[in-house]
């Protein structure tokens, strides 16, 4: 590969590097010296040398009214070349900022129209308005962060894979609500999905974390559904796809405490199903 190639793949158009390459043969030339030594045309090299100029690949020297340009040192050019490239990214990257907050007050803008548009028809809604259907993952993981944070007196859960929030990004949530509210929660975990030793030791952990903060946790090899009963008040739950039948993340939440009642009977019947984790613990070392 030769140097105008080089030149090029480091920034520099073909037409700049021929020019540099020409200033490097000696101290200092005029524009229509270089014009002969390039294949480059006059009116370019009138164009280019300007740029060259700015980029601090070349310097100009006025002199008895002719002007000569000189190639400033490779190190000290290239070291200067780097520096205008950085700016030019540095130059982007505050637009892309200011882009990003104009959208974001255009964004916010359209928010307030949109939820005042809303919030008046909100009492048109059909009489099912108690029963919410969450698809997008972030929608459910703060749908459930928002509900432990407003449980006041029980919490009931069936917990099988997949999660919707890490078990280390939850676990403040979880503390915060058991130790100062003071909620009484209860969790059945699900081992079942778990085959390797790994991970089985990583469920016991999680398990057992929960149970650190308080939580009263026991394990069952399966079960049919994620579930949570908040208060015996809102329900929160994932059913099985119907055709695969491997777990969704699609989520219901209905406010209806008759039916939080009813899945707290379910909730009962698996609860004296399941095990204690030390029972688990010392199952597997059999």
């Amino acid at each position: 590969m030769d140097l105008i190639q080089k030149l090029h793949l480091n920034g520099f158009t073909k037409r700049e590097a021929h020019i540099y390459l020409a200033l490097l043969q000696k101290n200092e030339f005029t524009a229509s010296e270089i014009a002969a030594m390039v294949p480059v045309g006059r009116t370019k090299i009138y164009e280019i040398l300007p740029n060259l100029v700015s980029k601090g690949l070349c310097t100009e020297i006025n002199r008895d009214n002719k002007k000569f340009y000189q190639a400033v040192e490779p190190s000290i050019a290239l070291n200067n070349l780097f520096s205008f490239y950085e700016k030019e990214v540095e130059d982007e990257i505050i637009k892309k900022k200011e882009t990003l907050l104009k959208k974001k007050e255009s964004l916010s803008s359209l928010e307030k129209e949109l939820n005042n548009l809303f919030n008046k028809n909100i009492g048109k809604n059909s009489n099912i308005e108690y029963i919410q259907v969450l698809k997008d993952i972030t929608q459910i993981r703060n749908k459930w962060i928002e509900l432990q944070n407003n449980t006041h007196k029980e919490l009931l859960a069936f917990n099988k894979a997949p999660y919707s929030i890490k078990h280390s990004q939850n676990a403040k949530y979880q503390q915060a609500m058991l130790k100062k509210k003071k909620v009484k929660e209860r969790g059945i975990f699900e081992y079942g999905s778990y085959k390797t030793k790994a991970e089985l030791n990583e469920f016991i952990q999680v398990v057992s974390m929960y149970a650190s903060f308080g939580e009263e946790c026991r394990v069952i090899k399966e079960l049919p559904m994620k579930l949570v009963i908040i208060d015996e008040k809102i329900t929160m739950l994932a059913l099985n796809d119907p055709v695969s039948m491997k777990p969704s993340i699609t989520t219901m939440i209905i406010d209806h405490p008759s039916f939080a009642l009813a899945q707290k009977e379910v909730f009962e019947s698996y609860w004296s199903k399941s095990v204690p984790l030390k029972t688990f613990i010392k199952s597997l070392n059999k």
